[in-house]
This record gives structure tokens, sequence and C-alpha cells, in this order.
């Protein structure tokens, strides 16, 4: 089954009431929403037809996350289904759903695309090839390793793998609290290590059985009647007990060679988006470590702002945000080399200079 075809019936069988995606691109997966929908993409070209109540914001998803509101567009409604397919570097997935899961309920479902490389060239950093997933897979170990309260599926979908997480709990801050020890030890130069059950899909299931699995109907009816009789404990239970005799992953204990050494790339620029939902993350954690409150309160955003990323400016090389689009053109390039190659190119980037 091809992933699309997957998010088709997953659509169908959990019947979402809000739709939020990360990576728009051409639009295909949005195609399929036809409910209130939020998407988020520095650089959409839509080119199918959609039938939805869309909000779309043509901007990073650490930028869109860093506004007071980012998903003011489903009012008070919490995002039943998010699919996560941004840029394809495990730092920024890790932050996507660190951020996705504040919005969610124990109900939610979120689902990674490209967990499933078929080799080293394809999980790499640095693209080099046509077909590319980058290093996301690294989400089902962190996962498995500091979240062992969610339960995840891992989809053996044409091409490269999906990954369905259940029982979402948006009061943990496990994650955001162990935010530099795990890229301390999972962001790793280039080539990539891979665990073999993930190369070889032993840890993938088939598409079919979980869309199958008896639990999505008692989980749909108590979500829409909000039935306090069953809820994230009796989801958890049901899983568990469906999905007893399949695949899954294990792969909690497994952990890269540091020999590989720190890929200092995620280093060289960003986002101002991306530099507060950091500095963030590093100074809740810290907050919570010295068993301290935040002086600040309600206090200014600006400030607040401001404060935390001159803290993680003490910790963290500093970053150049370039705006020029020529600077812009460079950074993808860098990441997709090919790009230098296409017919007027250079024509193009001296127009932009």
């Amino acid at each position: 089954m091809h992933r699309h075809g997957f998010l088709r019936n997953l659509h169908a069988v959990y019947q979402p009431r809000t739709y939020f995606e990360i990576g728009i691109n051409d639009g295909r997966s949005l195609t399929l929403s036809r409910v209130p929908t939020v998407a988020v993409d520095p650089a959409f070209k839509v080119v199918k037809e959609l039938r939805c109540d869309l909000h779309m914001v043509r901007e990073t998803s650490d930028d869109f996350f860093a506004r007071e509101k980012p998903l003011e567009h489903l009012g008070e409604a919490k995002v039943d289904l998010a699919f996560i397919d941004g840029m394809h570097l495990f730092e920024y997935v890790l932050r996507d759903f660190i951020n996705t899961e504040k919005y969610a309920d124990w109900s939610s479902v979120v689902v990674f695309d490209d967990q499933l490389p078929r080799n080293v060239d394809e999980a790499a950093r640095n693209r080099h090839t046509g077909a590319w997933t980058g290093d996301v897979y690294k989400m089902i170990p962190v996962l498995q390793r500091y979240r062992p309260d969610l339960r995840l599926a891992v989809m053996d979908t044409r091409p490269t793998g999906v990954m369905v997480v259940l029982g979402l709990d948006p009061t943990n801050t496990v994650l955001a609290d162990n935010y530099d020890e795990i890229m301390d030890t999972f962001l790793l130069k280039d080539p990539q290590q891979i665990p073999p059950e993930i190369v070889e899909r032993s840890c993938a299931m088939t598409p079919e059985a979980l869309l199958s699995a008896p639990f999505w109907s008692a989980l749909v009816a108590a979500r829409d009647a909000g039935d306090p009789s069953y809820g994230r404990e009796q989801l958890l239970a049901g899983i568990d007990h469906d999905l007893a005799d399949l695949s899954r992953p294990q792969l909690s204990d497994w952990l890269p060679d540091p020999a590989a050494g720190r890929d200092c790339e995620v280093d060289q620029s960003a986002s101002v988006g991306e530099q507060r939902m950091v500095a963030a993350i590093r100074q809740k954690a810290a907050a919570k470590a010295s068993g301290t409150q935040s002086q600040n309160g309600a206090g200014s955003t600006a400030q607040h702002a401001a404060t935390a990323t001159k803290q993680a400016g003490a910790t963290r090389p500093s970053r150049r945000v370039s705006q020029r689009p020529n600077d812009l053109f460079g950074k993808v390039a860098k990441r997709a080399p090919f790009l230098r190659r296409l017919p007027g190119a250079p024509r193009l980037v001296k127009k932009l200079r």
C-alpha cells in the first residue's frame, strides 16, 4: 500500500474532526481532508483541488509554532489527526512532534512520513539522492526510549514507510526536558547508522493490520461522545491487546556509535522561530531541573523571546539568519546539489542578487 493510500484509509477509519499537516508540497495528502485544516510549508506549490476549510501558512514550522495562537483557525478544537512530513532532518521532526502534541488530546493520532529508509544514502542528512528520507527514522528509537507511554505502529508502506503514534499526552514534557541530551546522542555526521530492523522492515506491520484493529471503533465512539469512562488508559490497553501479535518496534535500547562525531551543520543557520523554540525548550528544562518557577509569568512575549534567545546563545554557537533570496537558494542548493545543474539556475541566482 502506498502512503497516500494508507492516509486515505486512516481518514476513513479514524474520522478526524480536525487535521494538521506539516509539509504541504503539492497538496496530495491535503486532498484527503474534509474537515477544518491547518497546513504549514515554507515553499508549497499546490496543484491539486482541495475540498476542506483550509488555512495554509507559508513559513517554517518553527516560525509557525512561535506564533501566539498558531492553530487559531481550528478555534478551541484540538488537533485530531496530524501528518508530519516537513524538513527531513531529525531535529526538525522532533520539535514538530513536541509542538504538535501540545495541541493534541489523548485520542489524537500523529503520523510521521519516511520512517523506513531503504539504504544509508537515502537516510543521509546531506541530500545527494533523488529519493530522500533524511535521518527522521531516529524518531522511532527516541520515542521508544524517552516516551514508552506512547504506542508506536510502523507501517510497511511504499515507498519509505510511515509511523503512527497513539496515546498522546499534551502535558508530557520529557522530550523537551531532554532535548539537548537527545541531540548530543542522535545528531551525528553522515554516513548515518540505521538499525537493521528498520532497513529490513522487520519492525513494521502491514497497513491493513492496523487499519482493521478493533480499538478504532471504541476510540472514535468515546471521543465523539465525550465518554468519561473511556480515556487514554483504556485506549492504550486496547491497542496493546489488538496489536499483541503484530510486528512492533523494539529499539528503545538502540544508540548510534558516537565515534561518528556530532553533526555541526545544525548550527550553521536558523530561522528566528527555530532559535526561539530551542531557547524556550532549554529555558523550561533548566527551570524544571533547578526546581524553580519562571518569574516572568505572563509577561511580555517579546521580552521573553529576547531573554530566551540570549540564554540559548550562551550554550550554542551563534547562527546567521539570512532573508536574502540568493542566500536561500544557496542553502537549498547545499542540501540538494542537483539544483545547481538545472537550466537557467546560474542566471536566476545572478538576477536575485
